[in-house]
């Protein structure tokens, strides 16, 4: 089944005078780059440890039991 994308670039609001587009023009490429871009987004700013501390778990650590 061929799918209808569209090719057009969405365009978001820039910083440090750098323009930031998302273009969907890219031809063969792999989806797997993702996880490269987070881990270097990681080892930049220390990404992960930035998001994680935006949740407060509330529950009582020693009432909560996980299997791993």
């Amino acid at each position: 089944m061929q799918t209808h994308c569209i090719s057009d670039q969405l365009e978001f609001e820039g910083f440090d005078d750098h323009k930031v587009v998302a273009g969907f023009d890219g031809g063969a490429i792999t989806s797997d780059a993702g996880a490269l871009l987070l881990r270097h987004a990681h080892g930049a700013i220390g990404l992960f440890d930035r998001v994680a501390a935006c949740f407060i778990d509330h529950r009582d650590s020693d009432c909560t039991v996980h299997s791993v």
